[in-house]
């Protein structure tokens, strides 16, 4: 993976992913809308290795053209199968379209695989198989919770104490949720979600979307406290800002779905649109 030391960190090169940096509901350079039969290759929306052995995980894939770039359409339902190393099959899978409020479409597969790994995805569309790779990794390998573990306290910047983040907000109109700090969110008892993504440069155009849904989201869940921060603590630089450091992230957008508690309830890597954003943060208060 890339790391967070030059501009585009994350560009999902393993996925032949391509896009251009973009705002609030662009799809980037040349990413117009497709249809089924234009799709000839699966690719990830996530970097490889972010997916552990022995937990259920959601992987987010999508469809693009011959050339990369993704598309906005497809089939309603994905069906596919997960193959290992050695050829064996491993799972057969099925996931629905989701592509409200974004530019452009995407299918996240659940799966639990017991053995860390390499494995393939591969889907049937427009009657070609479609294949993608993806890497299962060791538990307790990543830097950064899942599901079911303690997201830690840090002292995100806010609009009283930027602690040396410049801009606060890259969202052309700053968003809302600098007020309190990760800290103080999880020390009030109640339920948390907190973006880490930088709309400004995002190098897959889709931090500004999401963003975006979790502005339009927050008055339906009073319940919760928001917070988001940036990738980048100068941004001419490129310095990477502390939030990045503290979880020893390597990609971004990701969402963290908290509950009460403090614990992770969901974990919406890089991609989610209106209505699995609404699904996650309801389960957490259900």
């Amino acid at each position: 993976m890339s790391s967070f030391t030059r501009r585009g960190f994350f560009g999902l090169a393993a996925g032949g992913l391509v896009a251009a940096c973009g705002s609030s509901g662009s799809s980037g350079s040349g990413s117009s809308p497709g249809d089924e039969a234009t799709a000839a290759a699966l690719i990830s929306y996530f970097p490889d290795g972010i997916y552990l052995a022995g937990r259920k995980e959601r992987l987010p894939f999508g469809l693009a053209d011959a050339d990369g770039v993704p598309l906005s359409a497809g089939p309603e339902r994905l069906e596919a199968t997960v193959m290992s190393a050695s050829g064996e099959k491993v799972a057969a899978l099925t996931a629905s379209r989701r592509v409200e409020g974004l530019p452009r479409a995407y299918y996240p597969f659940e799966m639990e695989l017991a053995q860390p790994g390499i494995y393939s995805l591969e889907a049937k569309v427009n009657g070609q198989t479609l294949e993608q790779l993806f890497t299962i990794g060791v538990p307790g390998s990543l830097s950064f919770p899942g599901a079911g573990e303690p997201l830690e306290p840090f002292d995100t910047p806010t609009t009283t104490d930027s602690r040396g983040v410049t801009p606060l907000c890259t969202r052309p109109e700053p968003c809302p949720f600098h007020e309190l700090t990760l800290t103080e969110a999880l020390a009030a008892g109640r339920p948390v979600a907190y973006l880490v993504g930088t709309p400004a440069h995002c190098q897959t155009a889709i931090c500004g979307p999401v963003l975006d849904l979790l502005i339009a989201a927050a008055p339906g869940f009073p319940q919760f406290s928001f917070v988001h921060a940036e990738v980048y603590a100068d941004e001419a630089a490129k310095e990477i800002a502390p939030a990045v450091a503290q979880l020893g992230l390597q990609f971004e957008p990701l969402l963290f779905v908290v509950g009460a508690d403090g614990i992770v309830q969901r974990r919406l890597d890089v991609i989610y649109d209106r209505n699995e954003l609404e699904m996650a943060l309801s389960a957490a208060i259900s």
